[in-house]
């Protein structure tokens, strides 16, 4: 990676108190740093995950995530609700929910009474602190995993529209976790088991 060797500039010594050539630093960023052990059910997993990318059918299951994303985004859109970038491109999308008067602590813990989880996450220029926060993130690749398409997606922003502007009503937000028990029966985590 380096041409020539050379002592690095900010003077770090070795436990010798010899200054430390550049390249003993990069050695020492990939391991133990960033590298760690050769940990075999790391090796593994990687190489499961490897395998899945190879197959034809993740290429499918990659574009149904994109699909299913920039569907909820714009079903989100739709319901006034603050997308930072105003849509997504990728898996996921981050809400400012300022407008909606709920912070993102508040969402996060309704949402969860109710059986559908995301995350409070920070927005741009947010007034809130890290603990409480302005925004959610929600993702979808665990329901496409499940094998829900673009019109279930915006079945989901329905539920969540329904939970945040009524927060504060428990039957509500009970009658919601029924339906999403419901609705997602059709979806198994496990098909195959069946």
């Amino acid at each position: 990676m380096v041409r020539h060797d050379f002592e690095n500039p900010w003077g770090i010594k070795d436990p010798k108190g010899n200054t430390r050539t550049i390249t003993q630093l990069l050695d020492l960023a990939v391991f133990p740093g960033i590298q760690g052990g050769p940990l075999e059910h790391i090796i593994a997993a990687k190489a499961v995950a490897f395998g899945e990318i190879l197959d034809d059918s993740f290429t499918a299951y990659a574009r149904q995530i994109v699909a299913n994303a920039q569907a909820m985004a714009k079903a989100f859109v739709d319901k006034d609700y603050n997308l930072i970038s105003g849509g997504t491109d990728n898996h996921l999308m981050l809400i400012d929910l300022r407008n909606k008067n709920i912070t993102g602590k508040k969402a996060q813990e309704t949402l969860d009474k109710a059986f559908i989880t995301l995350n409070k996450n920070a927005v741009p220029f947010d007034d809130k602190s890290p603990f409480v926060t302005s925004g959610i993130r929600v993702g979808v690749p665990a329901v496409t995993t499940r094998g829900l398409k673009e019109e279930h997606v915006i079945q989901v922003v329905d539920l969540i529209d329904r939970v945040l502007t009524n927060a504060d009503n428990e039957k509500l937000i009970g009658d919601v976790r029924e339906e999403v028990k419901a609705f997602m029966k059709q979806f198994p985590l496990y098909p195959e088991l069946g």
